[in-house]
């Protein structure tokens, strides 16, 4: 019969059926640049000797103490990976009783989700993914007109006839790459007026996975080179069927090359030959990524556990307050979204 352990303290353990977030690699590079060891909590379920289930959260320190799941920042998808419902809602609780209880990226079509039924559920980000077919030519009869002959012209003689050609990322390469990427993702979101998501300790903490990535294989950037100098970068990640779109760069001078209709393409053709199953664009409902027809969305939610104390109540009404801010904010960065109902608390 399953049980249930609560350990302290990190120790890594690969499990399938989780996303790239909840890689052992991801959560240790993660502690290494933002966290302490000590500090996590690994919710372990066992079936006699075999690692059944496991959820790895945090206790971080403010004025309230308050537990939230390893990795919370820079990743998306941040459910358990297998398990029983019913148990982790049991540690869960016994955590509630001391600590304030803040869990986010859990998506909607988790099933972790109904451990937390009647809770209200704060709507925290909404990610469009894409079921990919057996082959490309399959998949571009589905996209609009101007799309498809956009596809076919620039990732055929014209993209050649441009003097461009694209790159992909290798372990050798892996640095120069990342240059190139913080270089025009800077300069992308330089022309919105905003510095961008890569700096001080943010860049840090990407570098080093670049390489972790890169060595392991599960990195995916490629760049657009002209006239020597790279215009577009696409970061993407594969790990087990999917391929998840991380984030890009371009330079807003070169749009008349479309390095980002190239690039995604170019990702997206990759993950269809190499066996994928699905495309996550992942966090952010942005118009461009509409275009390419994601057949399906999930929401991630944010669940803060009603306070059990005087001083955790304070910190539950701080988190609201401060997500209503963290909200507006991201509407204005990502545009308006469409519509997505949320399920009922």
């Amino acid at each position: 019969m399953p049980k249930l352990e609560i350990v302290n303290g990190f120790s890594a353990h690969a499990l399938k059926g989780g996303s790239i977030f909840q890689t052992p690699e991801w959560q240790a590079n993660w502690l290494k640049h933002y966290g302490d060891p000590s500090r996590v909590i690994q919710l372990q379920i066992r079936e006699g000797n075999d690692l059944v289930g496991l959820w790895n959260l945090y206790r971080h320190r403010s004025t309230w103490r308050s537990v939230r799941p390893l990795g919370v920042g820079p990743s998306d998808y941040l459910g358990p990976v297998g398990g029983l419902n019913d148990l982790y809602k049991e540690a869960i609780e016994s955590l509630n009783k001391k600590s304030l209880i803040d869990i986010h990226q859990l998506p909607s079509d988790h099933e972790a989700l109904a451990a937390f039924e009647g809770l209200e559920a704060i709507d925290q980000a909404k990610c469009l993914v894409l079921d990919l077919p057996s082959s490309f030519d399959e998949y571009v009869k589905t996209l609009s007109k101007s799309l498809r002959y956009d596809v076919r012209r620039i990732n055929g003689k014209a993209l050649k006839e441009k003097g461009a050609t694209v790159e992909w990322v290798t372990a050798e390469t892996v640095d120069k790459f990342a240059d190139a990427f913080f270089h025009l993702h800077k300069l992308r979101w330089k022309q919105r007026g905003l510095p961008g998501a890569f700096f001080g300790k943010a860049e840090r903490f990407q570098r080093d996975w670049l390489r972790t990535a890169a060595e392991q294989n599960k990195l995916w950037m490629n760049l657009l080179i002209a006239d020597g100098n790279p215009v577009g970068c696409v970061y993407a990640m594969r790990h087990e069927q999917t391929c998840y779109f991380y984030q890009a760069g371009m330079d807003p001078a070169a749009s008349s090359l479309s390095p980002g209709t190239v690039l995604v393409a170019q990702t997206i053709l990759r993950a269809i030959e190499e066996g994928c199953t699905e495309f996550d664009f992942m966090r952010g409902d942005e118009p461009y990524k509409r275009r390419w027809k994601p057949t399906r969305e999930r929401t991630n939610f944010r669940i803060i556990m009603p306070p059990q104390s005087a001083l955790t109540k304070a910190g539950y009404a701080w988190n609201k307050a401060a997500w209503r801010v963290e909200s507006t904010v991201r509407e204005r960065v990502e545009g308006k979204s469409l519509r997505n109902p949320k399920p009922q608390s």
